[in-house]
């Protein structure tokens, strides 16, 4: 079966009860920056399209954050100061 979604976060696989599909960025939590997000297709529309097969097949749907130019400042500011 091809991928409903092409994106390198979505999965898909056959469970007991049928299809199990998910966004594993949104199931981690995982904050993507606004590059990282427009890179792999992760839209606003997209998002919308994402998190309604999840609610379909699953009854529920995490998306990722999609971080804000003064927070992705900050991520970069920590990531550099560690050693």
């Amino acid at each position: 079966m091809e991928k409903l979604v092409q994106c390198l976060h979505w999965k898909e696989y056959q469970g007991l009860n049928g299809w199990v599909m998910f966004c594993s960025a949104g199931a981690f939590a995982k904050k993507l920056t606004r590059e990282e997000a427009k890179r792999c297709g992760c839209t606003i529309a997209q998002r919308a399209a994402c998190k309604k097969i999840m609610e379909s097949n699953l009854g529920y749907g995490l998306v990722p954050d999609i971080l804000e130019e003064e927070k992705v400042a900050t991520r970069e500011q920590k990531a550099a100061s560690e050693p």
